[in-house]
C-alpha cells in the first residue's frame, strides 16, 4: 500500500516557512551583521525568501536595521544591513562556593557588564535564593535594562542538578541545604514564569565552549574543573554525557582511599577532590618540611596550586615531590575513569591546568604500569589556562543562545497554545 501526500499542504508549507525563518535567523547568531544577499548566500534560500524571514523578524523585534553599507564591488544600490537586537538581554548567574556573580549580555553576545560578590554562600538556600534575585536585580539596574527584556537566564552552581524541575539535588559544598533545594524561586519571581531558567553544574558550564571546538566534536573528551572543587565533564561527538541523577562526570567524589580520615561532604572518606585539594596540598608541604629544610614553601601559609607548580617547574625539590604524589593519585583517578569513558582527550581546567612538567611526567610513568594501555599515554592531555569565570560566563551564554534560539514559537506566526 503506497501513501500519497500532497506536496503543497498546508501544515508541510508551515513547517517549511518556520524552517527557513530559523535558517535565516541562525546567519545572525553570535552578533553577525549581514543584509539580504549575504544571508542568501549562506543559506541558500532565495532573496524573496530571505526578505520576507527578515521582514518577520523586524516586525517581532528580534532583528534591527543598521542602514546602508558601504556599496558592493560592483557598485549599484547600498544593501541594507540587519543584526539582532541590542534591547533583548541573556543573564547569566553563577553561585559558587565563595563567591556569586552575575553577567549581562545581549542575545548578540555582547558582554553589558557583570558584578561579583565574594565570600561564602549563605548558611539557607532561601536565603541564596533571595540574594541571587537582588545580585541580578542590582545588575539589571546598573544596566538600565527592564527584567521584561531578558530573554533567559543560567545559574550555575556546584553540586547535581535536575533541569527538568530546575532542582539542586545535592551539593556537598553546601551539605546544609538539604536535597532537592528550590534555588529559583526568587529568580521565577522577579522574571516571571515565562522566561526560562537554566540551572546547571558549574563543572559542564565550564566545559560546554569545547562544544563548539570543531577538532573535539568526533572525540571523547573528558573535562576535569579543578579549584575550589573537582568535577569532570563528558562530552561524547558534541554532546554532554548526564544521566537520570546527573551524576555522569561527577569523579570528584570516586573514592580512591577510604581509609584516609578526611571526611567528604558526599558522606565518604578518601575521595578524589578532597586528595588534590588545595588544604591537603599545603598539609603535604608542611609534612614533608623537615626533609626539605632549604624549600621556602613551607613559609607560605596561603599556598596555592599553581604556586606549587610554577616553584615545582623553578627546581624547589619539595614542589616537585608534592608535585609526583599529585600526579599518582591524579593517574590513579585516571585510571579508573578509562575503565568506563576511555578519552580520546583529557583537558585540566582550573588549578591544575598550571601544571609542569614534572606533574606530567610522573602522570604518565604512573600509568604506564597498566598493561591495558598503551605504551604511550593512553589519551592526549590538554591545559586550558582561561579562567573558570571566563569559560563559566561563555558556557552559560552558549547554553542560552541554545535555548532561547530553540524554542520554535520565535518561527510562528502565532506561537504555540499552552
Amino acid at each position: 500500500m503506497s501513501l500519497h501526500i500532497e506536496a503543497n499542504t498546508p501544515a508541510m508549507l508551515g513547517d517549511l516557512k518556520v524552517a527557513n525563518r530559523r535558517t535565516v535567523l541562525s546567519a545572525f547568531r553570535r552578533g553577525a551583521v549581514a543584509g539580504v544577499s549575504e544571508v542568501s548566500q549562506q543559506t541558500g534560500i532565495s532573496r524573496p525568501t530571505v526578505v520576507k524571514c527578515i521582514r518577520f523578524f523586524l516586525d517581532s523585534g528580534l532583528l534591527v536595521s543598521l542602514g546602508k553599507g558601504p556599496s558592493t564591488a560592483i557598485g549599484g544600490k547600498r544593501p541594507e544591513n540587519y543584526t539582532l537586537s541590542g534591547r533583548r538581554y541573556f543573564l547569566c548567574l553563577a553561585l559558587w562556593p565563595q563567591e556569586m556573580r552575575a553577567c549581562l549580555y545581549t542575545i548578540g553576545h555582547t558582554l553589558l557588564g557583570s558584578i561579583s560578590l565574594s565570600g561564602p554562600l549563605p548558611d539557607t538556600a532561601d536565603e541564596i535564593s533571595r540574594k541571587s534575585a537582588t545580585l541580578a536585580a542590582r545588575l539589571l539596574r546598573e544596566q538600565c535594562v527592564q527584567p521584561r527584556d531578558v530573554c533567559a537566564v543560567s545559574v550555575s552552581t556546584s553540586g547535581t542538578v535536575d533541569r527538568e524541575t530546575g532542582t539542586l539535588l545535592y551539593s556537598s559544598h553546601t551539605p546544609q541545604w538539604g536535597t532537592h533545594v528550590h534555588l529559583l524561586d526568587d529568580l521565577r519571581g522577579l522574571f516571571g514564569l515565562a522566561t526560562p531558567i537554566y540551572l546547571e553544574n558549574a563543572g559542564k558550564m565550564c566545559a560546554r565552549p569545547f562544544l563548539l571546538d570543531s577538532a573535539l566534536r568526533s572525540q571523547r573528551v573528558l573535562v576535569l574543573f579543578t579549584t575550589w572543587g573537582l568535577s569532570g565533564c563528558m562530552l561524547e561527538h558534541g554532546h554532554i554525557l548526564s544521566g537520570q541523577n546527573s551524576l555522569i562526570g561527577e569523579v570528584g567524589h570516586m573514592t580512591l582511599d577510604p581509609s584516609d580520615p578526611e571526611p567528604c561532604g558526599c558522606g565518604s572518606h578518601g575521595c578524589f577532590e578532597r586528595l588534590v585539594s588545595a588544604a591537603r596540598v599545603r598539609r603535604m608541604v608542611q609534612d614533608a618540611a623537615a626533609s626539605y629544610p632549604a624549600s621556602a614553601l613551607p613559609g607560605r601559609p596561603d599556598l596555592t596550586i599553581p604556586q606549587l607548580f610554577e616553584a615545582s617547574a623553578a627546581g624547589d625539590p619539595l614542589a616537585q615531590d608534592v608535585s609526583r604524589k599529585l600526579a599518582a593519585v591524579f593517574a590513579h583517578a585516571l585510571r579508573n575513569i578509562c575503565l568506563v569513558f576511555d578519552p580520546d582527550c583529557v583537558i585540566l581546567q582550573g588549578d591544575y591546568a598550571a601544571a609542569d612538567d614534572v606533574f606530567r611526567q610522573a602522570l604518565e610513568e604512573n600509568l604506564s604500569g597498566f598493561r591495558y594501555f598503551p605504551s604511550s599515554m593512553p589519551f592526549t592531555l590538554l591545559s586550558d589556562t582561561r579562567t573558570l569565570s571566563e569559560m563559566d560566563a561563555e558556557g552559560a551564554f552558549i547554553a542560552l543562545d541554545h535555548l532561547y534560539f530553540g524554542n520554535p514559537d520565535l518561527y510562528r506566526d502565532e506561537p504555540a497554545e499552552g
